[in-house]
């Protein structure tokens, strides 16, 4: 019991099959806990056949709902969604006078199996019916009301629901990695897409609390660190930091499909960084592990498509980023019960991908459409990071001001160093218009001369000069001579001798 209660659900298994016991109580009470420690590591058909086999021994009331509850879960685990909703059902209604922890754990399966079929609604309406006094099971329900608002782009409702699941997991008896690890994934992906810092440090405190070590966590491992390197480059302006995360996802990357993940965001980094062979050699290296994969057509690998043909775009491979990007539509989406890749999401990726493929053959036009749909989809979610990146490929295509202003508004809190933000600055100093008095002016407050030696070098009046440069404050957004300085040389308008 201690190794379920610490969440050592590999060790709690063995000691299971260590166990020989003869009379009824404790051969039910093992296949209770070896049942729930096989759906913990995803072991479904295991578990199934456990609660098969303890069928047939006597038991109580609540004994015998904890079983049916357990072959529901298994159920809906393997996929059989309808067939494990069905007993889970039968059990909450005859669980009327069972004890709150068990109605509760009952009510939260309940709810997994809804969340499986896409009704969010009787989800919800399940997990009401759990109690804050039931320990893990409490925890779990803030994690799945998390990821039902993931799932509906509530992004602010979903970070609140993960970090309460976490906060409760601490004063909880149990102790559930895969809670811990999923619920700091989820926490990854909005921060970076969202551009939160605030959000990114809680990441940051609980990726470092976690024992990476145990087993059954490659995948929130992978997309955190994945995320990491997104955050870094991105956020942050650390290219140093984003190539060692992004070859950290690489390493720790399971199966062909996540190595050439981790590698398009290698290939992304060095384009970044304008490392135009080191770009080159790990989009080859993806492309060569998205070969050799089977894609999964559900789940976080179906979206690899996507991603290489982004890659193949940017190496002008138009044919094969065509493959790679049709071969996406034909995959069967087939609803996991814990999906990364949610449809509106998906779908504003899509556009931009195709926008990319439009772009590198030529289509200008074409492009500019699917980079407009990309952004206001984007948008319109809050994922404010690739609403910029469409943006900023929507404005060097044609003038978009609503673009070019969101671009704007959501990089400036970011660091000066970082991506995002140069790149917008970048489209916004192309877009400023300045005089030939007003370049010479700027050159000459940057030279460090004072308004009396610029109104004399110019031949104009104090006054005239002074209204000048309030001018360029406005346009630069700065209140002193020394930010508007800064902001000349930064946007590459003055180089310093």
């Amino acid at each position: 019991m201690q190794a379920w209660l610490s969440g050592a659900f590999e060790r709690c298994l063995v000691l299971c099959d260590a166990i020989r016991a003869r009379d009824a109580r404790t051969r039910f009470d093992v296949a209770l806990l070896r049942a729930r420690a096989l759906l913990r590591v995803d072991r479904a058909d295991d578990a199934l056949r456990v609660t098969r086999e303890a069928a047939a021994i006597p038991c109580g009331t609540e004994e015998s709902l904890t079983l049916r509850m357990l072959e529901g879960a298994a159920w809906v685990r393997r996929g059989d969604v309808q067939e494990g909703l069905t007993i889970l059902r039968g059990a909450l209604r005859d669980a009327g006078g069972a004890h709150a922890t068990v109605r509760s754990e009952i009510a939260l399966n309940v709810a997994l199996a809804h969340y499986a079929l896409r009704d969010f609604d009787a989800a919800e309406r399940a997990l009401n019916l759990t109690e804050p006094a039931s320990d893990i099971v409490h925890a779990r329900a803030l994690e799945y009301r998390g990821w039902i608002a993931f799932t509906q782009m509530e992004a602010d409702r979903a970070i609140a629901m993960f970090a309460a699941s976490l906060r409760a997991l601490d004063g909880c008896r149990h102790y559930d990695r895969f809670l811990e690890a999923n619920a700091v994934r989820a926490l990854a992906h909005l921060a970076v897409e969202r551009l939160d810092r605030t959000t990114w440090a809680l990441v940051e405190e609980r990726r470092a609390r976690i024992d990476w070590s145990t087993s059954g966590l490659a995948q929130p491992r992978f997309w955190i660190a994945y995320c990491a390197a997104s955050f870094a480059a991105d956020v942050d302006g650390d290219l140093a930091r984003a190539v060692r995360e992004a070859r950290h996802a690489d390493e720790v990357a399971v199966g062909s499909a996540y190595r050439a993940q981790a590698l398009c965001k290698r290939a992304a980094i060095a384009r970044v960084a304008g490392e135009p062979l080191s770009q080159r050699d790990h989009a080859e290296s993806a492309i060569e592990f998205y070969s050799a994969s089977q894609i999964r057509p559900t789940g976080d690998e179906a979206i690899v498509a996507l991603i290489v043909a982004e890659e193949l775009a940017a190496l002008a491979r138009i044919e094969e980023a065509r493959v790679a990007f049709d071969s996406f539509t034909t995959l069967r989406r087939t609803p996991p019960t814990l999906l990364m890749t949610h449809t509106p999401v998906t779908e504003a990726y899509r556009r931009f991908v195709e926008a990319a493929i439009l772009e590198a053959e030529a289509d200008r036009r074409g492009a500019a459409r699917r980079y407009r749909e990309a952004f206001d989809l984007y948008a319109g979610i809050g994922y404010k990071r690739r609403a910029v990146m469409a943006a900023l490929r929507l404005t060097r295509l044609r003038p978009d001001a609503n673009a070019e202003a969101y671009a704007h508004a959501e990089t400036r809190h970011l660091a000066p160093q970082a991506w995002l933000r140069r790149e917008a600055e970048r489209v916004q100093v192309q877009a400023i218009k300045l005089t030939a008095v007003q370049r010479e002016v700027l050159t000459l407050i940057c030279q460090g001369k004072s308004n009396p030696e610029i109104a004399r070098s110019r031949r104009r009046s104090l006054h005239t000069i002074r209204n000048l440069i309030a001018r360029l404050f406005e346009v630069f957004e700065v209140s002193s001579r020394e930010e508007l300085a800064v902001e000349s040389v930064r946007r590459g308008l003055y180089a310093p001798k």
